[in-house]
């Protein structure tokens, strides 16, 4: 009986000592989604794209290319409005104009932009999930607490335990909803920048 009291008394510091920064995580990653709100809004401010300027562009880069003029083909995506992400990959592209591996390592830079727009995703996919984890943790862990608090008649102790065990669910919820949102729109803008490079690959081939 002794060592089964004794193991219940260990977990619930084990779990008590887990409150803090389960909370602390929180408060951070709180901040964390005000601060990627603000980069979103920055980064759509920042997004031009324009098809038509686009596919001129790859008529005459593939015209300067047949050329020999690689500097003229590479200005003609340079001049014209670009994502960021789609500008950089034309920039590193260019570098392979006029060169007899250009389709190997064109479809090589294809599948690594892929893996960098996957690892730009990837924390927030991240964050989705632990997120409301850390929501739930600062839930539970009070209950305990607040019950035995209850049990002894001790409405304060119930009062602040079960303070902290909502807030820190809505905060929980607060950033996976949050992260999920950002998410998805930044998928749209990446997958649509992914779309761009493709074309533009397949116009200079």
């Amino acid at each position: 009986m002794e060592v089964a009291s004794s193991i219940m008394e260990i977990l619930f510091l084990f779990s008590e000592a887990l409150l803090y920064p389960a909370i602390l995580l929180l408060i951070a990653l709180v901040i964390w989604a005000l601060v990627m709100i603000g980069q979103v809004i920055s980064e759509y401010s920042g997004r031009i794209r324009d098809i038509s300027q686009i596919r001129e562009a790859g008529k005459q880069a593939q015209k300067d290319i047949t050329a020999d003029n690689h500097a003229s083909a590479r200005e003609a995506f340079t001049t014209i409005p670009l994502n960021p992400m789609v500008r950089k990959f034309v920039t590193d592209l260019s570098a392979f104009f006029g060169d007899s591996r250009f389709s190997l390592e064109a479809e090589k830079m294809l599948q690594d932009y892929e893996l960098i727009i996957g690892k730009e995703l990837q924390h927030l996919k991240i964050l989705t999930r632990t997120a409301p984890m850390l929501g739930l943790m600062g839930t539970l862990i009070p209950l305990g607490p607040a019950l035995m608090g209850l049990s002894e008649g001790n409405i304060q102790a119930l009062v602040s335990n079960l303070v902290v065990a909502f807030s820190t669910t809505v905060l929980g919820l607060l950033v996976g909803g949050v992260a999920y949102s950002i998410m998805l729109i930044r998928r749209g803008w990446y997958h649509q920048d992914f779309s761009d490079m493709e074309y533009i690959v397949e116009g200079l081939e």
